[in-house]
């Protein structure tokens, strides 16, 4: 479902945005960059969300497609998994529905690309991704650089330990080449998101480029999904709440890890399938001294100091 001559296909999936739906639309389709179209699913909004996507693919057929929804998935990230089944273009790029492109968004990250192409070859599943700024419903800045907002450090896309933990790539950010979508495809039902199962499979089993550069507005707003908040709870609440996170956090890259291996394994690289393997040995030791030991010589790190103490001490305390 590419548009003809199109080379960039922008993944718009969609769920009650009518808000600043438009403004991103527009945004994308005046990226200097040519052969940009958009192919949007929405996923059951009940505003006017679909009657905004019937209405640009009305006004712009040849750049604006629309996949039909035949049941809703639930989440942004199936959302995103049907469009990336149904897309064929040579690149896609992941797109949210409240944020805005900066014009040249798009060509800069055609410009990385293909310079990973002519490092890696074309056959090499290639990533490429970017900061942000973060502005509030309007577009006032809240923030310069989502990076630094969030203390985020991208070049732990290189490190797969750090990776495992915490992802670095902003879904709406991450430009893909033709053979990491199609390994894209096969992302399974306990991926965390989409942004970071795609992080992960760049990781182990292609290359990937990042641009310090902030070439979206990342809006903020009360109906965001996933958002740049750093408010705190209330004190009394923080050491509880800190080790069911961590708790939490320490599953999911678990699962994470053990479905890449499961589906990707076979076709890793030895030294990116042992890093994943030492994860799992990690968790199925009965050793706390070993778990503590693996979790401080692989580097299963986020980028909160808090968060990385009660890590540890649920690998020291934990009994399951």
């Amino acid at each position: 479902m590419t548009a003809p001559g199109s080379e960039v296909q922008v993944l718009l999936a969609t769920y009650n945005g009518e808000r600043f739906l438009r403004e991103q639309i527009d945004s994308i389709l005046a990226q200097t960059l040519p052969g940009v179209s958009i192919l949007a699913r929405d996923d059951g909004s009940n505003d006017s969300t679909p009657q905004i996507l019937e209405d640009y693919g009305r006004r712009s057929p040849d750049r604006f497609r629309i996949l039909p929804t035949v049941t809703p998935t639930g989440s942004a990230r199936d959302n995103f998994l049907a469009l990336l089944h149904a897309s064929e273009a040579p690149y896609i790029a992941f797109a949210d529905q409240d944020d805005v492109w900066l014009p040249q968004k798009l060509e800069r990250q055609m410009n990385a690309m293909h310079g990973l192409e002519q490092r890696y070859g074309t056959s090499t599943p290639l990533l490429v991704f970017s900061d942000l700024r973060v502005v509030s419903d309007d577009l006032t800045s809240i923030a310069p650089s989502f990076w630094s907002h969030r203390r985020i450090r991208p070049h732990n896309i290189h490190r797969l330990g750090r990776l495992l933990m915490e992802n670095v790539v902003t879904g709406c950010t991450a430009l893909l080449n033709a053979p990491l979508v199609s390994l894209a495809r096969s992302m399974p039902q306990t991926a965390v998101m989409h942004d970071w199962w795609v992080a992960l499979l760049a990781s182990t089993l292609g290359r990937s480029s990042y641009l310090d550069q902030q070439l979206v507005l990342y809006r903020q707003h009360e109906n965001n999904v996933i958002g740049a908040s750093n408010s705190a709870p209330p004190l009394g609440l923080r050491g509880r709440l800190q080790q069911d996170r961590c708790r939490e956090r320490w599953q999911q890259s678990l699962v994470q890890a053990q479905e890449l291996l499961r589906i990707h394994g076979a076709a890793m690289p030895p030294a990116a399938r042992f890093e994943l393997e030492q994860l799992v040995r990690c968790d199925a030791s009965s050793s706390p001294a070993y778990r503590l030991g693996t979790m401080l010589r692989r580097g299963y790190f986020i980028s909160k100091f808090p968060a990385n103490l009660a890590t540890a001490w649920y690998l020291l305390s934990k009994t399951g």
